[in-house]
This record gives C-alpha cells, structure tokens and sequence, in this order.
C-alpha cells in the first residue's frame, strides 16, 4: 500500500485547520451599513466582539466643508467621533475612537475597514465590513 496520497492529504488538512485556526481567521468582523452625508459619512456596526448583543457601535466621520464624495479618509488612522448605543437610544459617547478606511471609492456600496476605540477603560478594537444605506435625513445644500 502506498502512503503517499495518504500523507498528502493529512499535510493538506493540517494546513487548512491551521488557517482556520489563525487568529486571523477567527477575528468575527462587525458588520452593519454606512451613510454618506454632507460632511463625511456614518457607520452603523453591529455584531462588534466585546459589546452585547443589541448594543451598536456608531463611529462619526466629520470632514468639515468636505462631502463624502469629494473626499475620503483611506488607508490612514482618522480620529472620530463614536458611541455605543442601546436599542433604546441611550448611547455612550467614546473617551477616543479612531478608524482606517480601506480604499472606498465614492459611489462603492461597500465599504471596510478597521476600528480602535476607548471606553473608560474597556478598548474594543476590530474590522468591519459594511454595506452602503441612503440615509433621506442628510440634505446637502
């Protein structure tokens, strides 16, 4: 009997359990949507590891005089403003917060990234991965 094929796929299932089992690999990424506006652009995340269930990180992108679609902060750390809110709208603001922004062109409807933020003493850090939501209440003159 030939060992070989044997002995390639057990080296093959190794490498697969090793790159599911990366830390990597078992980072969840928070999801949920993003909003443009006239002055930078609102994201929404869900599911973010270290908040309840329920709670939703909302991180503020504020680009004074500047639109979304004229310009957009990527692949450089920005500080911005965040809070974690309740689903009953009781939301507490973040002591610091700062976002990378992959590459995101204007009129993506996706859009990723990564996230660090400071509450007291609890730091939730993470990717994100969001989808594009017309948000009607942003009037841009």
């Amino acid at each position: 009997m030939n060992s070989l094929p044997a002995l390639l796929l057990l080296q093959a299932v190794f490498l697969l359990l090793v790159g599911f089992c990366s830390p990597g690999a078992l980072a969840a990424n928070a999801s949920g949507r993003f909003s443009p506006h006239c002055d930078g652009a609102s994201f929404y995340l869900s599911k973010v590891d270290g908040l309840p269930i329920g709670q939703t990180l909302v991180l503020n992108i504020r680009q004074f005089n500047m639109s979304w679609w004229t310009y957009r902060p990527q692949e450089v750390w920005t500080d911005v403003y965040a809070a974690r809110c309740s689903p009953a709208r009781k939301c507490e603001v973040a002591s610091h917060a700062r976002v990378w922004l992959n590459k995101v062109g204007p009129k993506d409807k996706h859009a990723s990234g990564k996230y660090e933020v400071e509450f007291g003493g609890q730091h939730l850090a993470g990717e994100f991965s969001v989808k594009y939501h017309n948000d009607k209440t942003w009037i841009c003159e």
